[in-house]
């Protein structure tokens, strides 16, 4: 990979996750995960990309929040929001709100299939944004070095897991080898002893 395609992927990283908030179908721990490769690979300083991931990801997440609080219900009648908040899941997550409040917003945080509904549901029903963001933000710091971690040493070792992959990939050749020998030797061995006259 070239060096100015490197230094430019945070530029991506950042683009995906401001288009993940969006409403596109972009998985937001597959950015975190690149960050973390991105780092490791020398394309950003470690505090400048994992804060850059922090302002991506925040605001992300803002653009959601806002979109369905400025709605409000009006919201639930938008293909995005009727996609998101399904009509089973939209009573679910009330109940969920009744319970646990604004900490459900942490908590949606580090579900993938949970999250963008949550922080959809918080806007329509009128949650203070500045409630709203102490709950994600705590979340996200520790979520997103977490999953950038991940990255990190996955990309750091990556080269030893090949080197193991192709070892076992030997390994494996040689036992095949082995035991087509094996059924070859049988088979012949038990072939002779048929054809060998019984008296």
């Amino acid at each position: 990979m070239s060096d100015a395609l490197l230094h430019n992927s945070m530029a991506l990283v950042f683009g995906w996750l401001i288009a993940g908030g969006l409403g596109a179908p972009l998985p937001e721990d597959a950015a975190l995960l690149a960050a973390g490769v991105l780092i490791e690979r020398g394309a950003t300083n470690p505090f400048l990309g994992v804060g850059l991931v922090l302002v991506g990801v925040l605001c992300g997440d803002a653009i959601l929040f806002f979109a369905a609080r400025r709605l409000g219900p009006a919201a639930y009648q938008r293909k995005l929001f009727q996609r998101v908040l399904p009509p089973e899941r939209r009573a679910k997550i009330e109940r969920a709100y009744e319970r646990w409040g604004g900490r459900l917003v942490f908590f949606a945080r580090h579900v993938a299939g949970l999250r963008a509904a949550v922080f959809a549901m918080a806007g329509i029903h009128g949650m203070r944004p500045r409630r709203f963001f102490f709950w994600d933000a705590l979340a996200a710091c520790i979520s997103i070095p977490f999953v950038i971690s991940l990255g990190y040493f996955g990309s750091r070792h990556i080269d030893k897991m090949r080197a193991g992959l192709a070892a076992a990939h030997h390994y494996v050749l040689l036992a095949v080898a082995l035991a087509v020998l094996a059924f070859i030797t049988w088979r012949h061995v038990h072939l002779r002893s048929a054809a060998r006259p019984r008296g």
